[in-house]
Parts: C-alpha cells; structure tokens; sequence
C-alpha cells in the first residue's frame, strides 16, 4: 500500500475449462474459470474497502448504478425502470425506451482510459501507481489437468474472480450517464436508456441525436453493444 507495487506472482491466472452443458462439442461450450493466488485476493479486498470507501463518501459512483453496490439491487433497477413510463403515460407523454448490453465489457475494458478516470476521480501519487502495476503485466494460461499452455500477457480488461474488478468496472462506466440527455438506468453492464415528449416526431428526433452520443461514448471507451 506505501510503495503501490503489485507483486507480478501475483498476477499469474491459470484459467480452467468448465463445460457448461453435459457434453461439450464445441470451445463455445466451456466456462473460463480463473485460479488466481489467494494473498492477490486478501489484498485486493482491504483494497476495494479503502476504494469504496473514497468513491461513497464523496459520492462519485452515480446514483442511478444499481450493480455491485451497497442496499441497491436487481428490484430497484426494475421499479425505476417501469415506474417512470407509468408517470409519463399520466402525464400524456410518449415514452421511448432502449436497452443496451455490452459485449465483454469487463474484457475490453482499456487500462490507459481506465487509469485516466481513476486520476479524474481523485486516485492518484501512489494509489493510482498501485492500481497501475495491478492492471500491468498480468499473465495467463490454460490449464486441464496436468497440462498447461504457454504464458500470455493480457492487454486490456479487468481480471476474472477479482474481489475489485467488479468495482473498476463501474467505475469504467460511471460516466456513461453524463454522456447523453437520457435518463439512464445501469445495473453493471445492462443499460436502460429512456426519454419522452408529448411529439412522437419530436422524440424520435431526439432519440436519433441522442442515440449518437451515447455510440461516440462507445467508442470513445473502446467498447460495443453485444
């Protein structure tokens, strides 16, 4: 925590097949199960403590985030999302509403861009160094059995089975909501996009232009809808 090293011992993940169905035909049918190093996780969760922490009292996790977040839940994502159309319909409103999923988001999850938000939102000398060398130099294998593949460094993305990546993540994503005029609903990576007006040409106007922020913060962020 003083020196903000992360041992590369720890970094090294050998990831297992599980077969999702009966029997496996195909690569597409097995689960990738990480088995990373049990002082990684210790660490990791005096970590995430100290960050969650930071990021609640100063109240920097949007409030409209439903995922991996304290007294917030699957429940309360769906009340609000339904709650708001029952108030706009009252109201003699037309409501349009888009649900977006990511594709691998915790996969393509780039570190540079990642790293910057961390600075954006205060982590920064020796925490932002530590989070740094956490994200670097990480390798991976496949291992079944007794045989294992060769080494392979990974590039982007937050780790698997990480007792923190949950929290980067939204993190990664927490400005997704700054990013267009819509009111915006997230559990993790499941986006709920909404907007109404009483002009059905109007509305589908400014869905259309709207729609083109939220694709310029896609890419931006190096991330695709599924």
């Amino acid at each position: 925590m003083t020196t903000g090293d992360f041992p590369d011992s720890w970094k090294i993940v050998h990831i297992t097949p599980i077969p999702k169905v009966h029997s496996p035909s195909s690569s597409f049918e097995y689960r990738p199960i990480s088995v990373r190093p049990v002082l990684s996780k210790l660490f990791e969760k005096v970590l995430y403590h100290r960050v969650y922490s930071c990021l609640t009292e100063h109240k920097l996790i949007d409030k409209r985030q439903y995922g991996f977040s304290e007294n917030h839940s699957t429940e309360l994502a769906i009340t609000t999302i339904y709650d708001e159309p029952l108030r706009n319909f009252d109201n003699k409103l037309i409501t349009c509403s888009l649900f977006l999923d990511l594709s691998k988001a915790f996969d393509c999850c780039d570190h540079e861009i990642f790293l910057d938000k961390l600075y954006h939102y205060g982590i920064r000398g020796v925490s932002h160094k530590l989070f740094s060398n956490f994200l670097h130099n990480r390798m991976q294998c496949t291992k079944i059995g007794e045989f294992k593949s060769s080494y392979k460094r990974i590039s982007c993305g937050v780790p698997q089975d990480s007792v923190i990546s949950p929290l980067l993540f939204l993190i990664n994503i927490n400005d997704i909501t700054k990013a267009s005029s819509f009111h915006t609903t997230l559990f993790a990576d499941d986006i709920d996009l909404h907007m109404s007006n009483s002009c059905f040409n109007v509305l589908q106007t400014t869905v259309i232009l709207e729609l083109c922020k939220i694709d310029h913060w896609l890419r931006a962020n190096k991330l695709s809808l599924n």
